[in-house]
């Protein structure tokens, strides 16, 4: 009976682990297919340019506030004030 017991509890962990390690094989070969590859890649490449452009528009919003708060504190005048505009 103990033996019986061992040998089913035995089968069935190797069973199961079997089965993840076959899906996370499965996975794995999925993910370096050329299609998914090329999606990922096309994915990546959009998601730099928007966080790029996020950055960039976020550092001009920076810049201008500084170069304001530094013409403020030294009584610089802007261009367009200089101009007349």
């Amino acid at each position: 009976m103990k033996r019986a017991f061992t040998l089913a509890l035995g089968l069935g962990a190797g069973i199961v682990v079997g089965a993840y390690v076959v899906r996370r094989l499965d996975d794995a070969q999925r993910a370096v297919q050329p299609t998914n590859l090329a999606g990922n890649a096309g994915r990546a490449a959009a998601g730099f340019g928007q966080r790029l452009r996020a950055a960039t528009e976020e550092g001009r919003q920076a810049a201008a506030a500084r170069e304001a708060e530094l013409r403020g504190r030294f009584d610089v005048p802007s261009l367009r004030e200089t101009l007349g505009s």
